[in-house]
Order: C-alpha cells, then sequence, then structure tokens
C-alpha cells in the first residue's frame, strides 16, 4: 500500500512521465488484497482504505475535478466491488484465481469508468461510434485511454503478483501453507 501510496503522489505531482498515467495497481489492492489478506475485514474495508489513501494525495482535487460527477463515485463502488468479489474468495483461492480476478476486475473497472465517462462527458459523441472513441483514443488533447488502459492493468496484474509473492514468502519464512496454484474449487473440479 505503501509503494501504491508513493506511485499516486509521484504521478500527482506530475514526477512520473506522462506516458505512466494512470499506473496504479489500486484494483489489484482491492481485488487481491481482499483475497489473500490473512485476517479476515469486511470487503469495504478496501475501498475506505483506498478513499483514505487519494484523500492523503488529492485532498478534494479528484472531486472538484469531476465536478461532483458520478465519475468519482463509480471508480470507489468498483474497488468495493472488487473487494467484495475478493472475499468470496478467501481462503479458496489459488495462484490463478487472483490472477484472473485480477484481471477481470482490471477490465471490469475501465469499461465501467470510461463508459460513464463517455456517458457525461459532453465531449463525446452519444452513439456507438462516441463510445470506441471513449474506450480507445479519448478526447483530442489528452492521452489515448488505451495508454491509461496499459498502465492500469499492467499495474494491477504487478500489484496482485507482489502480494501473491508476499502471500507465499510469508507462508515459507512462518512454515504456513502456500498459495496453490489452482484454488480448491478447481481442483476439486479437476
Amino acid at each position: 500500500m505503501l509503494a501504491a501510496l508513493i506511485l499516486r503522489i509521484l504521478s500527482h505531482k506530475e514526477v512520473l512521465p506522462q506516458t505512466l498515467g494512470n499506473f496504479s495497481p489500486l484494483v489489484a489492492f482491492a481485488f487481491a488484497g481482499s483475497a489473500l489478506f490473512p485476517r479476515k475485514l469486511p470487503w469495504w474495508s478496501w475501498a475506505i482504505l483506498l478513499l483514505a489513501m487519494d484523500w492523503i494525495v488529492f485532498g478534494t482535487f479528484m472531486w472538484e475535478h469531476a465536478h461532483g460527477r458520478a465519475e468519482v463515485l463509480l471508480m470507489y463502488v468498483c474497488y468495493a466491488g472488487a473487494a467484495w468479489a475478493g472475499s468470496l474468495l478467501r481462503g479458496k483461492a489459488g495462484m490463478v484465481d487472483v490472477l484472473a480476478g485480477t484481471l477481470a476486475c482490471s477490465v471490469l473497472f475501465y469499461v465501467l469508468t470510461n463508459t460513464l465517462s463517455w456517458w457525461v462527458n459532453p465531449g463525446y459523441a452519444k452513439s456507438g461510434a462516441g463510445w470506441v472513441q471513449a474506450m480507445t483514443t479519448g478526447l483530442p488533447g489528452f492521452p489515448s485511454t488505451l495508454m491509461f488502459f496499459r498502465n492500469s492493468l499492467m499495474a494491477d496484474m504487478l500489484g496482485a503478483l507482489v502480494l501473491v509473492l508476499a502471500y507465499n514468502a510469508e507462508a515459507v519464512v512462518r512454515n504456513l501453507q502456500r498459495l496453490p496454484l489452482l484454488g480448491t474449487a478447481q481442483r476439486k473440479a479437476a
């Protein structure tokens, strides 16, 4: 979480190159963190933690930038949804489950948030072509939304992998059971 906080600060302060915009593993922390965290926390606590982290970094900037629109609210609803989905796998997940779930949550986050941006932003035509523009090139004068998706997806997958490796490293050190390759539901079906 500390590394994610530092990335958010560096990105907000424009220390990172623009090509690394949205390089943030927050969806991975919500999903994989909820699935792997050793103590049972309420699934919604991850969304609250991410909201607090953004408040530390941005203050009210994000809400002011969105003019109070639903895009920011949807972002935290997506984090909460990812954490809820991850909590369903707690104690049953394998490495493949955690990585595949993170991938699915990251893609869903992108589609939902960009669809809402397309819907509320007057810069996009309210048509199929406008939606495709919101999913690919974005608005003129701004970096491509596909660049943001690429960075978000890479950060989420890297973040989930780091959490899986940390979980297994701690299991080795503490002589506990490591995370299996496949979760218990998949092993029973095989």
